[in-house]
C-alpha cells in the first residue's frame, strides 16, 4: 500500500470516527423557534438541510439562517438560550461552560428540554392541506383526561350552533350539579355550585339536544403538588429565563404541564401565546401534541398541518 493510498484510508477512517461520535453525543440543544429559512449541517456532514421543530442538536452541528429568517436554540441542563440569525451564520453548536441561573432554575429548565426534545415529530406524512382533515363535530375538549392546576374550570366544546346542551357533574357519589339549554361556548362552572375538592376525579357529561351523551373526566391537583407546580411556573418566566424569547418561555411551560398530565393548562398556554406569535410553528406541533395526548385526533392532526406549512420547506 503506499504512503499517499494509506492516507487517504486514515483521513477517510478519522471522518468516520468523528461522525461516529456526533451521532453518540448527547443532545446539548432543542430548536424551539423558526422563522424563515433556517437550515443545518450536522457535525461530520457536509449536506445543508432545513430544520424541523424541536430538532435536538449535538456538539458540533451547525445552523444558519438566511435574510431575515431565525432560530431560537435552548440548551440542556437550563445553561441558556441563544438565537440565530444571518449575523451569527453559521453558528456552531457548543454548550455555554455555565449558565447565569440558578441551581434550582438549571435543573427545571434541564427536565423540561429533555422531555420537550423528545416531542419532535416527523410532519412529511400529514394529509396536504387542513381542509382535508373533517374537524370535529360535537366533542369535549376542555377538560378532557387531564389534571387542573386550579379553579375556575371552563367546559369547552364543539358543536353546532343551532344545537343547545345540557351538562351535569359527577363525583364519586353520583351527581353533584347540572346545568342544561346552553349555546356552544365556554361555559365556567358557578361559583354558587358545590365547591370541587382537590384530589377528587370528577366526570363531566355533556349531552347535545337530541343527541348521545359524552363524558370526560378530570380533577384538580391536591394542594401540596399545586403549590410544587405554581413554584415551578414562577420560575419558567421572563424574570428568571434571561435571554429566552417569549414564546420559548411559553414553549418550556407548557411542557412542564405536559409532562405532568396538565393538558388543560398547556393548552392554555399555547393558545394565548399563539395569539402573540401565530406563524410559530412549534407552538403549533406541542398544541398538537396536547389534542393528542387526550384523544382529539382530528384537531391534533390540523395544527400538525400548520406546523409543517409554517416550517422551512413546508409549504
Amino acid at each position: 500500500m503506499t504512503t499517499t493510498r494509506a492516507g487517504v484510508f486514515l483521513t477517510a477512517a478519522l471522518g468516520l470516527a468523528w461522525v461516529s461520535l456526533a451521532l453518540a453525543a448527547d443532545p446539548v440543544g432543542v430548536l424551539t423557534e423558526i422563522r424563515g429559512q433556517v437550515e443545518v449541517k450536522r457535525a461530520g456532514e457536509t449536506q445543508w438541510t432545513v430544520v424541523q421543530p424541536l430538532l435536538a442538536l449535538r456538539p458540533g452541528d451547525q445552523l444558519r439562517a438566511a435574510g431575515d429568517a431565525r432560530a431560537a436554540l435552548v440548551f440542556t441542563g437550563g445553561r441558556g438560550a441563544q438565537a440565530v440569525s444571518a449575523g451569527n451564520s453559521p453558528f456552531t453548536v457548543q454548550p455555554p461552560a455555565t449558565a447565569a441561573a440558578s441551581d434550582k432554575v438549571k435543573g427545571l429548565v434541564g427536565s423540561v428540554t429533555d422531555f420537550l426534545s423528545g416531542k419532535q415529530k416527523d410532519l412529511a406524512y400529514l394529509p396536504l392541506s387542513v381542509r382535508s382533515v373533517r374537524p370535529p363535530k360535537v366533542t369535549q375538549i376542555q377538560p378532557r383526561a387531564t389534571k387542573l392546576l386550579g379553579t375556575p374550570v371552563v367546559f369547552e366544546w364543539s358543536g353546532s350552533n343551532t344545537l343547545r346542551y345540557k351538562i351535569r357533574l359527577l363525583g364519586p357519589h353520583g351527581q353533584i350539579w347540572e346545568q342544561e339549554n346552553l349555546p356552544r361556548k365556554p361555559f365556567t362552572y358557578p361559583s354558587s355550585a358545590p365547591a370541587l375538592e382537590p384530589g377528587v376525579r370528577y366526570t363531566w357529561e355533556l349531552e347535545p339536544t337530541g343527541q348521545p351523551m359524552q363524558q370526560t373526566e378530570f380533577q384538580l391537583l391536591p394542594q401540596a403538588a399545586a403549590a410544587r407546580v405554581r413554584e415551578s411556573l414562577d420560575l419558567l418566566s421572563l424574570a428568571s429565563l434571561s435571554g429566552y424569547s417569549a414564546s420559548s418561555v411559553a414553549m418550556m411551560r407548557a411542557g412542564y404541564e405536559m409532562r405532568d398530565g396538565l393538558y388543560a393548562d398547556a393548552r392554555r398556554e399555547l393558545i394565548t401565546a399563539l395569539t402573540n406569535d401565530p406563524d410559530e410553528p412549534t407552538l403549533h406541533l406541542l398544541l398538537g401534541q396536547v389534542y393528542d395526548s387526550i384523544g382529539l385526533g382530528e384537531l391534533a392532526q390540523r395544527e400538525f398541518i400548520e406546523a409543517r406549512d409554517l416550517s422551512p420547506g413546508g409549504r
